[in-house]
């Protein structure tokens, strides 16, 4: 029977309750292993990404990019989960050059230039808008992903040292 006043108590890993929880640390991810992941979650950013752009939704007969706007959201989180698990903020920044250098070879590929830029009076389609938010969008939310990336892991290296 347990003791009401929580004394002499233990949960099941063996801690007293009120205790500190010790998470041992893993061991560092070597450096070829962190290029690699940035270099592969760039590329698989990149593609579903360029997927995903061109998904173009038309509430109430307006067309709205939201394929590029998830198309973004997509790559900054590859790119910030890249960056979180090799513990190491230039990651973010590789992964976001790589998906924006395969954006660039798609975009200027060898079928002639598949971006759409508008029509002959001027206007541009929402398409062409959804091409302007997926590539400016990418470097936009690579920079914000580093920011972020580097705030997290200061507090997370600043918690570890006063431990």
């Amino acid at each position: 029977m347990a003791d009401p006043a929580g004394q002499g108590t233990k949960y099941d890993d063996g801690a007293e309750p009120g205790s500190a929880v010790v998470v041992p640390q893993r061991p560092p991810v070597p450096l070829w292993r962190q290029v690699t992941g940035a270099v592969v979650g760039g590329v698989i950013a990149a593609l579903l990404g360029t997927a995903l752009h061109a998904h173009v939704w038309y509430p109430f007969g307006v067309g709205v990019a939201a394929g590029a706007i998830g198309a973004v959201l997509l790559a900054g989180s590859v790119a910030l989960y890249v960056s979180l698990w090799a513990r190491n903020v230039m990651m973010v920044a590789l992964t976001g050059v790589a998906a924006y250098v395969i954006v660039g070879f798609i975009a200027t590929g060898s079928l002639g230039s598949l971006i759409v830029t508008g029509t002959a009076d001027g206007a541009v389609p929402v398409i062409g808008v959804a091409g302007y938010v997926w590539v400016v969008g990418l470097a936009a939310v690579t920079v914000v992903a580093v920011a972020v990336s580097w705030w997290v892991l200061k507090r997370s290296t600043a918690a570890l040292q006063s431990a």
